[in-house]
């Protein structure tokens, strides 16, 4: 890929103390990363942000997301609300403990919403569209289902 052809972005992870880590964007935006795992220094942690695998779960479903509501909202279909649960598997011990498995469980509630368009959007986030899970498909395996409710 040319230089033409790509873009850049940055970020900047920032230890503030312990396992907590402060993530900032180019515009300013932050999330704060922490552990949940026991250390010398704080043998009964109470995290103080998102730890990163639980943000790299958060970041698909977030990616997905915004492809299912927007293309929902271009098929006029009218969303009262869309939660997506999302679930990770990896192994218990070793290290690195990557995700080898991933769900995604998309609630989508609403008034006359068409099943087609929520299979179109959902099917199309996720294989086509999310850069997240274009990212991280070759890693895990990635599966997803959905359901309907009437608002």
């Amino acid at each position: 890929m040319s230089e033409e052809d790509s873009t850049v972005q940055k970020v900047e992870v920032k230890w503030v103390e312990d396992d907590l880590f402060l993530g900032v964007d180019e515009a300013g935006h932050s999330v704060a990363f922490d552990s949940a795992l026991p250390t010398p220094t704080r043998p009964k942690p109470h995290p103080k942000g998102i730890g990163p695998m639980n943000g790299l779960l958060s970041s698909l479903g977030a990616c997905t997301g915004m492809d299912v509501a927007a293309i929902l909202q271009k098929r006029k279909q009218k969303v009262g609300s869309l939660r997506i649960e999302v679930s990770g598997k990896r192994p218990k011990y070793g290290h690195p403990k990557p995700f080898t498995e991933i769900h995604l469980r998309y609630l989508v509630a609403g008034t006359s919403l068409e099943e087609k368009y929520v299979k179109e959007a959902v099917t199309d986030s996720v294989t086509k569209f999310c850069s997240v899970a274009a990212t991280i498909n070759e890693k895990a395996k990635i599966s997803f289902s959905y359901e309907i409710a009437r608002a």
